[in-house]
């Protein structure tokens, strides 16, 4: 909450694209650099003293965006803001890229990741922690975005047999990579945290959920449509 707050109070100070036109599968506006699958937020102004996040965008193209439902601030108690994207709305590209996840099936995997990149990185024994609380221990496109939502962040470094992906927390699409060796033979599922066990339903005690196969589990979540 405190990081988007501030983000509104100094935004002019950070580059931000612009809704040139809306279309029906989403907005054009001016050639960006960011990869495909890159998240970020619209913002539209109402005067000079108040403005809003009024949707997520999704890079799909050099010049386009699709738009989704900006629930990182939902609240029960206090409706969401009606307004629609509008022509001429900021678009602020690659925001909160500066936190990161690193999931990685060992610790020396994990530390390999972790001194390559510049990012603030999260230990996964938090995201554990919340997969434990909802009684998930195989994690699903949705406990990402939940986990992202809750700790303010939008990447997520996956460690694979042939190169670590970088993947955004939204889209789930890879927007690049990262190349750190082998992963070795010693893997934890379903990802290297110091909690010993995630705790799973009452209900999955006939159907247990447990990863098989960690390469193959988390390239099966980024090929889901």
């Amino acid at each position: 909450m405190q990081r988007l707050i501030i983000f509104l109070l100094f935004g002019s100070f950070l580059f931000a694209n612009e809704i040139v036109s809306i279309n029906q599968n989403g907005a054009k506006i001016h050639p960006t650099s960011y990869p495909i699958g890159t998240s970020g937020i619209v913002i539209h102004h109402y005067d000079k003293k108040h403005a809003s996040i009024v949707a997520r965008a999704i890079v799909t193209g050099v010049d386009t965006i699709r738009f989704e439902v900006f629930d990182a601030l939902a609240q029960d108690a206090l409706p969401r803001p009606k307004t629609l994207p509008q022509k001429g709305d900021e678009v602020i590209l690659g925001y909160l890229y500066d936190r990161a996840l690193i999931i990685a099936p060992n610790l020396a995997t994990y530390q390999a990741i972790a001194n390559k990149i510049e990012e603030e990185t999260l230990h996964p024994d938090l995201f554990a922690t919340e997969l434990s609380k909802a009684k998930h221990p195989v994690p699903s496109r949705e406990d990402f975005k939940n986990f992202c939502n809750k700790y303010a962040l939008a990447k997520i470094y996956i460690a694979f047999k042939d190169g670590s992906a970088i993947v955004d927390c939204y889209s789930f699409q890879q927007i690049g990579s990262l190349q750190v060796g082998s992963l070795g033979e010693n893997i934890k599922l379903p990802f290297y945290s110091r909690l010993k066990e995630i705790e799973s339903s009452i209900f999955d005690f006939f159907g247990k959920k447990e990863i098989q196969n960690y390469d193959a589990y988390y390239k099966s979540l980024m090929e889901q449509k």
